[in-house]
């Protein structure tokens, strides 16, 4: 038995006659609209298109098949729509990116959107990637993984960068320095999460020196550096001037390269309507100027 989705494809590539246009009404690449005809292609043993100047045309076969199925793929999609009026989307994410870097997409999506469950659910790296894989969740927002994870069913999209930095009270000794790996040493240090990829840099760094990292929720981390003469790592990103202010904080001056980290999105196979314009929202966001603070400095 064909699959449904190949047909579906056929009619919207022979309604446009042109692969660009139906890989953006169906948001789906174009090498996959190339591939899904040619599979359609040799399991109907017939040339469904032929090649012109601007784009394609149907040959006989193809003009047959598509006056056979345009008005059942209509029917069809209606009653898709129709009965897909409310949808769960399963998102897996960290704690501060999901409400720092994406919340206002998620806003946003939520008011065009009011049918749609966005069900953000907080994870390990790990695990988050292994439910990507068996569907159990729909995308992930997440600094980005070795590229071993990535295989033809797990697709990453690049969307910006992230900064680690030290934070420290306005009036500690640190405060108007420029911190060296020589002044970290028996230095308390309150870290978001011991096995964060900055964590394991800072530690690349300071090989041979007695860092007394502490293991804190962001919150603690500013609550704990505003008050005593310790330093924070947190991520720039995650935190505004109001929280600063609030806990009489500046970013350290330092001359370690802490570096930086890219974050995106992580999708899998599992394309819906719903899931696809979320991802076009996300990027309309992330393109459009919008998160200007993530670009690369």
């Amino acid at each position: 038995m064909i699959d449904f989705e190949l047909y579906r494809i056929f009619v919207e590539v022979a309604k446009e006659e042109n692969i660009t246009k139906a890989s953006a009404k169906l948001n789906i690449s174009q090498p996959a609209i190339t591939k899904q005809i040619k599979n359609l292609e040799n399991q109907l043993s017939i040339k469904l298109f032929e090649r012109k100047s601007k784009g394609l045309s149907l040959t006989v076969e193809g003009k047959k098949l598509f006056e056979s199925l345009k008005n059942p793929i209509e029917e069809l999609n209606k009653i898709d729509e129709q009965t897909s009026k409310e949808k769960n989307i399963n998102i897996g994410t960290h704690n501060h990116m999901g409400s720092c870097i994406f919340g206002d997409v998620i806003n946003e999506y939520c008011l065009k959107y009011p049918n749609v469950n966005l069900n953000l659910i907080c994870e390990e790296n790990s695990e988050m990637i292994r439910k990507l894989k068996s569907k159990e969740l729909d995308i992930v927002f997440s600094k980005k993984y070795s590229e071993d994870i990535l295989d033809c069913e797990i697709k990453y999209v690049k969307l910006g960068y992230l900064h680690e930095v030290f934070i420290a009270n306005k009036d500690s000794i640190f405060a108007n320095k420029e911190i060296t790996l020589e002044d970290l040493e028996n230095q308390i240090i309150y870290v978001p999460r011991i096995y964060a990829q900055i964590v394991a840099r800072l530690k690349e760094l300071t090989i041979g020196k007695n860092l007394k990292l502490k293991n804190s929720s962001y919150k603690t981390i500013l609550e704990l550096t505003s008050s005593s003469n310790v330093l924070g790592l947190i991520t720039r990103e995650y935190i505004n001037e109001s929280d600063y202010k609030k806990f009489n904080l500046v970013e350290v001056k330092t001359k370690i390269d802490l570096g930086e980290t890219q974050f995106g999105i992580y999708t899998n196979s599992n394309s819906f309507k719903e899931l696809n314009d979320l991802i076009k929202l996300i990027k309309v966001y992330f393109n459009g100027g919008k998160y200007e603070r993530f670009i690369k400095d």
